[in-house]
């Protein structure tokens, strides 16, 4: 059973300045519909629910400078509880909730100097992740909905043995991401042949979304991998390595182009907020019928 998260948040976010001068992108919020209440969650703690929900129990956040109120959040305040307890319960419930999950948790923060790329990131953890696979969410990556696609990966994860397994949707610009090059394996799982960091001519319109597994394979791939675009070690050289030394390499895909959305622009930001909005009342209306 997969029970390891890893959340990288050590990223600037400059593409969403002047907001993230002070504040850390992971921390901006999203709608959620909780305890019969349309809340607003920080993206953080969205990603932290749907991994808990899934099954995982050890999370390692990966964290940078001016992240400090990431830590904060997961600090559960029980004098502030204990006010909220006196008027309105739903919100006391909510924090509750919160709450509890963290501490049937074990958390670590990791400390990393300065951005030095996602692979980097991942290479952080490699003393401690122990042997097991584990799983590698982006923490500003916005999926709508419950823990299913989670439950979904880890899944596909074990019954095709993978050694490596994420999440690709269809973009009608994929320079701005990885690109995959895949074909059929069954259902709805594919094969991966090919990965490259933002290609200026994508082979492809498969886009990586930043959620995987790995087995420890992945950190020989990354100790070998030479820094990539932006001088940065990229994890995906890091997974073509392992494609090229025949590991098995699969992928699924989100059926929606709005299942998964990388809050990095301040455009993607407005769509994330605008269908978790959209998504919540949706469930408050179908609660009222």
């Amino acid at each position: 059973m997969i029970d390891t998260a890893v959340i990288p948040v050590a990223g600037l976010g400059t593409r969403l300045l002047t907001l993230t001068k002070d504040n850390p992108k992971e921390m901006v919020p999203i709608f959620s519909k909780s305890f019969n209440e349309i809340t607003l969650r920080p993206l953080i703690e969205h990603i932290f629910l749907q991994l808990f929900d899934s099954g995982i129990r050890n999370f390692y956040f990966i964290v940078g400078k001016k992240k400090r109120s990431i830590e904060d959040h997961f600090t559960p305040e029980r004098d502030f509880q204990n006010y909220l307890k006196k008027g309105d319960k739903n919100y006391h419930n909510l924090l509750e909730d919160f709450f509890k999950k963290i501490e049937k948790s074990n958390i670590v923060w990791i400390n990393q100097n300065s951005p030095r790329g996602f692979g980097a990131a991942i290479l952080n953890v490699k003393k401690i992740v122990g042997t097991k696979p584990f799983l590698v969410h982006a923490g500003d990556a916005y999926v709508r909905g419950n823990s299913k696609h989670i439950q979904k990966l880890i899944q596909e994860y074990d019954s095709n043995k993978s050694d490596v397994i994420f999440y690709l949707k269809d973009v009608k610009n994929p320079k701005a991401y990885g690109v995959a090059s895949i074909s059929k394996k069954r259902l709805k799982v594919f094969q991966v042949n090919n990965v490259e960091e933002k290609p200026q001519n994508p082979k492809s319109h498969n886009a990586i979304m930043p959620i995987y597994i790995f087995d420890q394979k992945i950190f020989d791939a990354l100790s070998k991998t030479k820094q990539g675009i932006g001088k940065e070690l990229q994890l995906t050289d890091a997974i073509q390595k392992m494609i090229k030394s025949k590991n098995k390499v699969h992928a699924i895909k989100f059926s929606k182009i709005d299942d998964c959305i990388d809050m990095g622009t301040p455009e993607n930001y407005f769509h994330a907020i605008s269908i978790s909005y959209k998504d919540s009342k949706k469930l408050e209306n179908k609660e009222q019928k």
